[in-house]
Parts: structure tokens; C-alpha cells; sequence
């Protein structure tokens, strides 16, 4: 494809581009010796939308490597300048060895709107896990794995990180959040998700409804509510305590993140790090005792996380042997599962739990199909337990198998709105070999 390239000073040839999963890089322009601007065409936005692309030193004189790649959300209101611009990136970046990647976030949440029952666009979701990661893994030198994909994010983005991380265990490997907004059961963050579309020239609650009438779409992409399925991540969890630090005196502005650090971010924060604590899973949490919402904050965040991601990189984490997931969407895969929730089922989670080789549990209603990875190559037919009872199942040709569980009637009744009846079942499947 054609591409409309600018270079500046002795800066190489922007490179060659691939489009992918639907979006296209219209046009490159260097704005730094190591930052590289993409204009990107994409469906899941009405207009063509800016991607900073942050070098690591060594990436454009040693072609033979490939490189990690980090992920960094905006907070509300902001775009993809803000962490070169806004927190001296590149400074703080000097020798971290990843590629760092920078969408713009503006104030939606980093989710795909329900735009009142129309979904469409905006679809920050969609763009960064099915558009964004591909277009970067095809058109730059990067490790294309799980194991070497970071993501982070401040405030708005924080919120952003942790919620794609959690609906999305199986595209990265570790995630930070940096003073973010990160459990929508809190009334004060509800508020601003509720009133943040407005930012957009959109009326309230276009990004998942109002919460009366659809608070299992709120819940689908709380980070609290889907801490289960954080366990296969690496985590980290930033706060300031809303006390002015030393670093931030000479910031005229920091003062009035303040209240915003104390009221909404600590509280939030300290709501997932005990969730996580009650389920046994395995996180860094830094409650600072400074800290307000302030370019500080965020740059002492940043600088603290990045040394964690590089050890997680060299780990070369494999896919986990054994996970749990839980999700509101009638269809989902992860780790090359996949499921099909009941067609006539309400709005609700279904929750996996123990995912492995050797089968799962499974809570929820309705009519449901699991089908597994392709682990039964060779095998001419295999006898799976569902709650002990025997049934004989024929792999097809790439060695998978579908289980159909029945797990009651399914539900009618959207959950958690008010008068709802939820009725769950729980099946324990297992495979013998």
C-alpha cells in the first residue's frame, strides 16, 4: 500500500506498512529520532485516528532483532501524545528494551460503547486487541507473543489496563495500573464513566448503558469483578494517598488531583488489591504515602513499573497450564477455548473455573458449549464426565472436542437488575484418557 511519509532531518525511511484485521496506516511521520506517528484507518472509529510508536535505542540499527512490546492507555481527555509529551517518555523509556505503543484513549473508557443498544463506534476495545496488536506485529520487529506484550495505563487508562488484561488474559502477559479508576462499583468513578461521553459530544452512559437497567455490562468490564481471570497476569497496582509529595510542589496543577487521588483512586485501588488478596491471587501493590493525580505521580508509577515488565519478559512466560475466566459475552475464546453461552440465555456471567488438559467447572444457565484446544490429536474418541456421568465424544480433525453442558433453564432475566431471578448451575467436567 501507499503511505504518505514524512522524515525529518537524517531520520530513516518511515517503513513500508501492512494493513490488517481492517485498519490501515494511512500515513507516518517521525516526530522524534525515536518516535514514529501513525495515522490509522480503522472501523472501529469514524475517523482516522493517531498511534505514537516509541523505539527502543538499537531498534533501527540492529535489524535483526526483535523486540517486547508495552502497551500505555491514556486517562480521560488525553490521546496518544501523552506519554511522550506529558511525562517525558522517552526519558523515562531510555533503556527500557520494548517497543512502546501509544493509541489514543480520549475519554472513552477503553471499551466498545453500547451507544444505546447500537453498538458501534467508538470501539476502543476491538481496536487495541483485534486491529492495534496485529497492525504493530506485522509492520514492526516485535516478539510476537504473549509472554513478551506488556500494557499500562494512568488514571482513565488504568481503568483501561486492567479491564482489557482481565477480558483479555491470553493477549498480555503483565499489566500496571497507575493510579487508576479501577472498580466502577465505587460511586464516585460510576459517576465519571457515566458522564465522561459528554467529554465526547455524546450523551451519558453511552459507553455501557445506564447502570438501572444494564449493570451486567458495567460488571462485565469491572476489573473487581473479573479479578479471577487476572491470576495468569502479572499485576501491579499504583496509588498515591492524595497528600502532595516533594516531587510534586512545583506543579501548579497537582493540587487539584488531590481530591481525585483520596476519594476516588485510593479507594478503587485498595477494592481490587483486597479482592485479589481474598482469591489468593498474586500481585504488587504500592500504596505510596504521597501523591496526588499529577505528572509526578504518574512518571514515579511508570518509572517503578517498567523494571518489573522486563523481568517478566525474560521469564518467556509459557501459556498457563491451568486457568479460571469468567465473562458476560454470549461467545468468547481465550487460550484457544471457546465458548458458546445459550442463545435464549439473559445477560449474565459464566464463569470457568480450573480450565485445564483435564477438564473445568463450570457455573451459569442454559445450554452451553465448551470447545477445548486441539489435545486430542491421535485420539479416535474420548470419554468425558459431566457431574460422573459417562459420555463418549469423537475429536474432529484437529484433534478438538465440543462439550454441550446443560446447566439448567436458562435465564430470562437480565442479572443484577432489580427483581431479577438468577439461578445458577454448576457442572464438573472431566476427560479421561
Amino acid at each position: 500500500m501507499s503511505a504518505s511519509v514524512s522524515v525529518a532531518g537524517d531520520l530513516p525511511p518511515a517503513p513500508a506498512t501492512t494493513a490488517v484485521s481492517g485498519a490501515t496506516v494511512m500515513g507516518q511521520q517521525w516526530l522524534t529520532e525515536r518516535t514514529l506517528e501513525l495515522t490509522v484507518d480503522s472501523p472501529s472509529f469514524t475517523a482516522p485516528v493517531k498511534v505514537e510508536v516509541m523505539l527502543p535505542h538499537g531498534y533501527v540499527a540492529d535489524t535483526s532483532r526483535s523486540w517486547p512490546v508495552t502497551y500505555f492507555l491514556n486517562g480521560t481527555n488525553h490521546d496518544q501524545s501523552l506519554l511522550r509529551t506529558g511525562y517525558n517518555g522517552e526519558a523515562l523509556t531510555t533503556s527500557y528494551a520494548s517497543i512502546v505503543v501509544s493509541p489514543s484513549g480520549d475519554a472513552g473508557y477503553w471499551s466498545d460503547w453500547y451507544n444505546n443498544a447500537a453498538g458501534g463506534p467508538p470501539m476502543y476495545e476491538t481496536f487495541v486487541t483485534e486491529q492495534l496488536i496485529p497492525l504493530i506485529d506485522a509492520n514492526f520487529r516485535t516478539l510476537k507473543d504473549r509472554a513478551h506484550r506488556a500494557i499500562l495505563g494512568d488514571s482513565m487508562g488504568g481503568y483501561g489496563t486492567l479491564m482489557l488484561a482481565a477480558r483479555n488474559p491470553d493477549l498480555f502477559v503483565a499489566a500496571s495500573s497507575l493510579s487508576g479508576a479501577v472498580d466502577t462499583n465505587w460511586l464516585p468513578g460510576a459517576v465519571a464513566n457515566t458522564i465522561s461521553p459528554a467529554l465526547e459530544t455524546a450523551i451519558p452512559d453511552s459507553i455501557y448503558g445506564p447502570r438501572a437497567t444494564n449493570e451486567v455490562n458495567w460488571r462485565g468490564h469491572n476489573p473487581v469483578d473479573l479479578a479471577a481471570n487476572l491470576r495468569t497476569v502479572d499485576i501491579q497496582l499504583y496509588t498515591g494517598n492524595g497528600i502532595l509529595g516533594e516531587k510534586e510542589l512545583s506543579d501548579p496543577y497537582a493540587p487539584t488531583g488531590c481530591a481525585t487521588e483520596a476519594g476516588v483512586i485510593q479507594p478503587e485501588t485498595q477494592s481490587l488489591h483486597n479482592t485479589l488478596v481474598a482469591q489468593g491471587i498474586p500481585h504488587k501493590y504500592v500504596p505510596y504515602n504521597w501523591g496526588c493525580h499529577s505528572s509526578a505521580m504518574f512518571q514515579q508509577q511508570i518509572t517503578d513499573s517498567l523494571p518489573r515488565f522486563t523481568e517478566v519478559f525474560a521469564k518467556n512466560t509459557p501459556a498457563p497450564a491451568i486457568f479460571d475466566y469468567r465473562s458476560t459475552a454470549p461467545k468468547f475464546g481465550l487460550f484457544d477455548w471457546s465458548v458458546s453461552a445459550d442463545p435464549n440465555r439473559a445477560a449474565e456471567f459464566l464463569d470457568l473455573r480450573s480450565v485445564s488438559n483435564s477438564g473445568f467447572t463450570i457455573t451459569g444457565s442454559g445450554t452451553t458449549q465448551v470447545t477445548t484446544p486441539p489435545i486430542f490429536r491421535g485420539n479416535k474418541a474420548v470419554t468425558v464426565l459431566i457431574n460422573g456421568t459417562p459420555t463418549t465424544l469423537r475429536p474432529d480433525s484437529t484433534g478438538r472436542i465440543t462439550v454441550t453442558v446443560d446447566l439448567g433453564q436458562a435465564n430470562q432475566d437480565q442479572q443484577y437488575t432489580l427483581g431479577a431471578t438468577t439461578n445458577l448451575r454448576t457442572s464438573v467436567i472431566s476427560f479421561l484418557r
